[in-house]
């Protein structure tokens, strides 16, 4: 399961995967996330992704989660933070983020004050 929210007023998009993902909902959020991403397109897009209650149990699902990162780069997100409850997610988030080109902006965190500490700290900066 997914939801999916979008903070117009800070860039924000709010995403929150729970338990085991199958392939026909994997594609209903990747098509929504990309809307999500095109109605936020231009400005400084920051994505707060909740996996704490999720099993990336399959190659599929880790495929998409790649495939959404390189997309998120593509049309302007300039900060991800991924909130995990484990060190062994948290290693597996950090792969799939090197894997699809995407480290530099991504975090891991347990703490979501301390994920959106990170994400909306830096609106006031250019660029």
């Amino acid at each position: 399961m997914y939801q999916l929210k979008i903070d117009l007023i800070n860039a924000l998009i709010e995403v929150t995967l729970q338990g085991v993902v199958r392939a026909e909902e994997a594609q209903a959020y990747a098509v929504a996330y990309k809307k999500a991403l095109g109605t936020l397109y231009g400005r400084r897009i920051r994505v707060l992704v909740d996996f704490r209650r999720f099993s990336i149990a399959s190659e599929e699902a880790t495929e998409l989660l790649r495939d959404i990162g390189t997309t998120s780069a593509a049309m302007g997100v300039v900060r991800t933070a991924e909130l995990v409850q484990s060190d062994l997610a948290a290693l597996q988030a950090g792969r799939i983020a090197r894997e699809a080109g995407i480290a530099e902006l991504v975090r891991v965190f347990k703490d979501e004050g301390a994920a959106r500490g990170w994400l909306l700290g830096d609106r006031a900066a250019p660029g």
